[in-house]
This record gives structure tokens, sequence and C-alpha cells, in this order.
């Protein structure tokens, strides 16, 4: 067992995705999983699990969640995981080994798939992402979407062996809501008004960068599937608030 780190995970309708991520923590004596109104059968799967804890509230953003989540742990040390993620042996062997010290924060390599397919172009390339850290030292940023760990100079980061799964879509549906949801988190907190022209080559410039530039043809019709929900995505995003704007008048 390893006692001494909390993973930490936040869902809401993860039911495609949880189970594996939990089958994978066997080895953790605490996880901490912080719902925000799964209506699916996400919290069925998650109680299902004895080192599973289960708190439910509402849901502020993607970096304020994380961290009233993190708070929930017992464990000053956090492994920050994603419901849609999960862990290579490797890499649990790599965090029964490790020798915890101050300021140490561990990356991780991430694979990441698109319908059962690792994507090696497109934007989604093997990436390495900040997953453990003490809580004492450092937290997420407070941003309502694209949110990161944040550390300063005085961190000792390491590459933790092993990988992190990624299956970041498992039905086509999912890039419709992931776009909105996205869109609408970064309406909320931006507040520059572009024109109507300047957002419709916006999301232009996001399907030819994500297609041509990260070459996400070659990942044939996943490719391209990705490039256009990128487009629609930029395009909500700003057209939100321009919408918001205009209604103001």
């Amino acid at each position: 067992m390893i006692e001494n780190i909390s993973v930490v995970i936040i869902t809401k309708n993860a039911s495609s995705t949880i189970g594996t991520t939990l089958e994978t923590l066997k080895d953790f004596k605490e996880i901490i999983i912080y719902d925000s109104g799964s209506t699916d059968s996400t919290l069925d799967i998650i109680k299902s699990y004895k080192n599973a804890f289960l708190y439910s509230g509402d849901f502020f953003g993607f970096g304020d969640t994380k961290n009233h989540a993190l708070s929930l742990a017992s464990n000053d040390w956090i492994f920050s995981l994603d419901a849609d993620e999960s862990l290579s042996d490797e890499l649990i062997k790599s965090l029964i080994d490790l020798k915890l010290e101050p300021k140490l924060v561990g990356q991780v390599l991430r694979k990441n798939f698109f319908m059962d397919k690792e994507m090696n172009s497109s934007g989604w390339n093997r990436d390495t992402i900040i997953r453990l850290f003490n809580r004492n030292d450092f937290c997420f940023s407070r941003l309502k979407v694209h949110e990161k760990v944040e550390v300063d100079s005085s961190a000792n980061v390491i590459d933790l062996r092993g990988y992190i799964n990624h299956f970041a879509i498992t039905e086509l549906s999912q890039t419709l809501d992931k776009a909105n949801l996205y869109s609408e988190l970064y309406a909320s907190e931006n507040k520059t008004v572009y024109p109507l022209i300047i957002i419709l080559m916006k999301a232009q410039f996001a399907f030819f960068r994500t297609y041509f530039l990260q070459k996400g043809f070659l990942n044939g019709w996943r490719g391209f599937v990705l490039a256009f929900s990128n487009s629609v995505g930029v395009f909500y995003k700003y057209i939100k608030i321009y919408a918001r704007h205009k209604t103001k008048k």
C-alpha cells in the first residue's frame, strides 16, 4: 500500500473511464474524489472501491475545484489525476520506491488517446506534466480552464518512471461537450471583445494550426475531427464574449 501519497481526482459524469482509473490505483490507501454533480453511474462505480473516498459539491472552475479537493486529503503529498487517466505499473512502482523530500515535484510522461488510438500529432503528442507535489509547497493555478500546478525556482523537479494513459475522448459527443464547457469557462473570466471577422479568422487558424502545422492529417479522421473541434471551441469562446457584450447594450 502507498500510504503517504493521496491520489486526488475531480469528477463529473466520468462513467466511461473512472473504473479503469480506479483499477490502476488499488495500491493506494487513499483516493480522494470530489464530484460536482454526476448524473450517470460515476458515483456507483466509485462507491465500489474501498480505498476511494467520495465528496460532492459545486464546481468552481478547474483550478479552484482541484485546490479544494486537495484540502480533503489526509496526506500532504498529492498525486493529482484526472478521471480519464490511468497509471502504468512502472509509474506505481516508481511512486512506491520514491523518497519524498522537501520541495520535491514529480513530473510524468502522458500518452494521449482519441477513441482508443494514441495520438502522435495534432498537438496531442506525448507530453510531460507535473502531478506529484506537496500541497504545503505548491498548488494549482486559479484559472478556470487550462489550470496547472504552479511551482517556483525552489522546486526540485524530477522525472518519474512510467507514464499516464489519458483517454481524453472515448466517444465523439465528448468533443462537443468539452468545446462548450471550456469556451464557457474561458468566456467567464476573459472580457476582450473581438470583431466578428477576427473571431472567424481565429477559428479558421485553429483548424489550420491543428491539421497542418501540428500535422493532424497524420492521424487520419481523428486528426480532422480534433482540428474541427478545436476550431469550434475557439469560435465559441470568443463569440460568447462578443454576444454578452452586445446584449448588455
